[in-house]
């Protein structure tokens, strides 16, 4: 099943989040328990936490990558068929027409002599 977007990725986006934090925030309470109150706590904390999120999410770290692709192969398709249908313009000319309205906008605000 190909996730969707925006709930594909979003959905794979948090759930990976929260499991990595989730990872850091048991290896932070673990280590505390050991090491005590200390700068290096987070830091070995978090070297730690990524390590194991290496090895232990590698699912969760794919479904993200997975939803990620999808969302910009549709993106870059529907891109295409814009294009090919001549609704598209050129990146030059879009660049050109906001130029034209940011200086309009701008002689807009000034005062009139």
């Amino acid at each position: 099943m190909t996730p969707g977007y925006p709930e594909g990725v979003h959905q794979a986006l948090i759930k990976y989040t929260a499991m990595r934090l989730a990872i850091f925030v048991a290896v932070l309470i673990g280590l505390g328990l050991v090491m005590g109150r200390s700068l290096l706590l987070i830091v070995f904390a978090w070297v730690i936490s990524v390590a194991l999120s290496y090895l232990f999410l590698r699912r969760p770290r794919e479904e993200v990558s997975l939803a990620l692709a999808e969302r910009t192969r549709r993106r870059l398709d529907e891109k295409a068929a814009a294009r090919e249908a001549g609704l598209e313009r050129p990146d030059d000319e879009v660049e050109d027409a906001l130029a034209a309205e940011a200086i309009r906008a701008e002689q807009d605000q000034q005062p009139k002599k």
